[in-house]
């Protein structure tokens, strides 16, 4: 499920005060109603009619505004982090349902609830232990270092602490690669880089995609060893087949 579909989910659980408040918020960050309206799919004269009236948003574009509240503003990932997910948890825990236990959380729960610019970070933080800001700036195509450290923060960091009851990155001024020897500095790093780490559920796969500016990546966990030198590749209609032949090396 991708964040716009969470996101139309989530909009029926949003108090008409509340979506005025996200909207003024995502304004804010925008600063340029023209943009804004062109990202959300209606006409700036819709917008200034919100602004000016006080209307509030209908469910045609709420998915579209809590989507780009999310990816873009902090301060209403905090808003809603506060008044809907932190009031529904108090009123369950006032109504005496059990809390839940999170001690067999895993990574692939955490993956379904990222978005896909942040679910990439993690991938390509796993697969290579470490990278710069920059590095990660180019991998999501931001354009600034500010939205990366939002989705590193606020984002991967404050899921996994609600999944796993710990942060899954850090940032390190200097650290030394245990692989390599070599002296790194000021990266973010995966945490926990010498575990496995989406182990995967009972009877299912694990496959990400991600669309980048100049490819496509394919990441998917295979359940034996398998020989990678040899693949052969077929693409028909829009449809990827991939075969690998069994038996390999484990790196």
């Amino acid at each position: 499920m991708n964040l716009e579909e969470l996101a139309q989910r989530l909009s029926f659980f949003i108090p008409s005060n509340l979506r005025l408040d996200i909207f003024a918020l995502l304004l804010e960050t925008y600063q340029d109603k023209k943009n804004l309206a062109h990202d959300i799919g209606c006409q700036q004269s819709t917008l200034s009619k919100w602004t000016r009236d006080g209307q509030i948003p209908g469910d045609k574009y709420m998915s579209k505004i809590l989507s780009l509240a999310i990816e873009r503003s902090l301060k209403a990932r905090e808003l809603l982090q506060r008044e809907v997910f932190g009031e529904i948890e108090h009123l369950s825990s006032s109504f005496g349902f059990p809390k839940e236990d999170r001690s067999e959380g895993d990574l692939n729960q955490l993956l379904d609830l990222l978005d896909d610019k942040s679910r990439a970070i993690l991938w390509h933080l796993w697969w290579n232990r470490h990278a710069p800001i920059d590095e990660l700036r180019d991998l999501i195509d931001a354009e600034q270092d500010f939205e990366v450290l939002s989705r590193l923060k606020d984002s991967i960091n404050a899921q996994a602490q609600r999944i796993l009851n710990r942060p899954v990155v850090s940032f390190e001024k200097t650290k030394v690669d245990p692989l390599t020897g070599e002296k790194v500095l000021f990266n973010w790093w995966f945490l926990d880089e010498d575990s496995r780490l989406f182990p995967g559920r009972k009877g299912e796969t694990l496959v990400d995609i991600f669309n980048e500016r100049d490819s496509v990546i394919l990441i998917a966990q295979l359940p034996e060893l398998v020989n990678t030198t040899e693949p052969d590749i077929e693409y028909r209609n829009g449809v990827l087949k991939i075969r690998l032949r069994k038996g390999g090396t484990r790196f």
